[in-house]
């Protein structure tokens, strides 16, 4: 199979990239990175067509070159952008895959309380929700707290953060202060958009609480062979 790095996640998200390829690899698949460039999503977000048109053709001939069977990224919210880039391959995170070869994946205990954040793309373009909470329940001794469901978004959702910034921490406040009530040692989510703006309103809050990519904790308790 072939990982997409995008770009924000190339670079905010190199540790979580690196946790699929040990993770997928352990789990039988072999993997192919792509370059690393934008999906086009945020143009196509703004109406920049042209620029998308040419993301999209990118990610044809990336795809061409790669000859895999399965596209996967760690960033939900490339997910459909990909998949209207190819219709007619699977494209998807990696969590079901994983999900489904559970058995090959054993996990070091860990004695702790953390809330999980699903981002909105997560649950309604992924819908690997349910195969993410599988994996992180194989986790012996860990104890997960499910933040609310979409609609109840953090405030990120692509370039709203950046066009309409007031809105957008107003969203993000609702979801920390209900973290808050949760005492909970770190904070997980997959979206590189959504983690940023949440870990920013932590910041804000001098709040020293981690936050982290699933596939990351994942990676750090999976058990070697």
């Amino acid at each position: 199979m072939a990982l997409f790095p995008g770009c924000a996640g190339s670079v905010q998200d190199v540790e979580a990239e690196r946790a699929a390829e040990t993770l997928l690899a352990a789990a039988g698949y072999h993997v192919v990175r792509l370059p690393a460039f934008c999906c086009g999503a945020l143009d196509a977000h703004d109406g920049a067509l042209r620029v998308a048109e040419a993301a999209s053709a990118r990610i044809k001939q990336a795809w061409t070159g790669a000859r895999a069977n399965y596209l996967v990224t760690v960033t939900p919210g490339c997910l459909s952008t990909l998949r209207k880039s190819l219709p007619e391959v699977h494209v998807d995170d990696p969590y079901r895959l994983l999900a489904e070869q559970i058995d090959t994946l054993s996990f070091n205990p860990l004695p702790a309380r953390l809330a999980l954040h699903v981002p909105c793309t997560q649950a309604n373009v992924a819908r690997s929700d349910t195969a993410l909470l599988k994996l992180l329940q194989r986790i012996p001794q860990l104890e997960l707290q499910r933040l609310p469901a979409p609609p109840y978004c953090c405030g990120a959702a692509g370039s709203h953060v950046l066009q309409f910034p007031q809105r957008a921490a107003q969203l993000r406040k609702s979801v920390l202060t209900h973290v808050e009530t949760l005492d909970v040692q770190a904070l997980l989510s997959s979206n590189i958009g959504c983690r940023l703006h949440l870990a920013a309103g932590l910041e804000e809050k001098a709040s020293r609480l981690l936050t982290l990519h699933p596939l990351t904790l994942l990676a750090q308790q999976w058990i070697s062979s």
